[in-house]
């Protein structure tokens, strides 16, 4: 065998060594219900359908009967999935479901204003941040934001943002488990057609997304199954 391959080898198995040594103790989270629309405030007259998402105990949706209640009918009254935005003033639309060993519940207040009083929206209506730290040996490191787009949502890390180099198989994922890989959406990754982005500021663009979809974004090293990183998507 040529010294090249034997050189090799030795890497190759030098990273899948310092992989496995890293532990993982379980892949479950907690139930959770999210309100996944994104929206904060209501003309007079809007009708819109709010959307809730019932996440399970490994982070999968399931369908679930979801039951819509508001804080104050006056302003904003609900009739089978709709909202509809009745006079000027605030409200609380709450979203609640069973799951499969308590009551789950999520919350959201709207603002209703005069026809006319919206201001124009922009692509950026509702921001989200985040810090990735490292959860292995190798590095990962760096804050992010999270911005609407009109196709889906725009991942921009900091300047500060740094990915080891060095890990096998790196992945970037959003994924509502951060203990799993089984059904992130893969935004970066070392076998991209455009290579992995690894220092430095970068804007991802995710099409098809919306900004709630998502509760993290994490680091794995692919082949052997091992988060190297992670962050809490949380709001701004």
């Amino acid at each position: 065998m040529k010294p090249f391959n034997y050189l090799l080898l030795i890497v190759l198995a030098i990273n899948l060594i310092s992989c496995v040594q890293e532990d993982i103790v379980n892949d479950t989270v907690p139930e959770e219900l999210r309100i996944t629309t994104s929206i904060n405030q209501l003309q007079v007259g809007d009708v819109i359908q709010l959307e809730a998402v019932y996440f399970n105990n490994v982070g999968q949706t399931e369908t679930k009967n979801v039951v819509w209640e508001t804080s104050n009918e006056n302003v904003i009254s609900i009739s089978d999935m709709n909202i509809e935005a009745e006079t000027e003033g605030l409200a609380t639309v709450t979203a609640k479901v069973n799951g499969e060993t308590m009551l789950l519940m999520d919350s959201k207040t709207l603002q209703v204003v005069k026809v006319g009083m919206l201001p124009i929206p922009s692509e950026s209506e509702v921001i989200k941040v985040g810090t990735l730290k490292s959860t292995s040996s190798y590095v990962c490191e760096g804050d992010f934001e999270i911005a609407e787009t009109t196709t889906g949502i725009a991942i921009t890390v900091a300047s500060n943002y740094r990915a080891d180099t060095t890990l096998p198989g790196f992945v970037m994922y959003l994924t509502n488990n951060p203990n799993s890989i089984a059904n992130g959406l893969v935004v970066d990754a070392f076998d991209d057609a455009d290579g992995a982005h690894y220092n430095g500021a970068f804007t991802f663009d995710v099409a098809g997304v919306g900004i709630n979809d998502y509760s993290y974004l994490v680091h794995w090293c692919r082949p052997f199954g091992i988060k190297a990183g992670d962050a809490t998507i949380n709001d701004k």
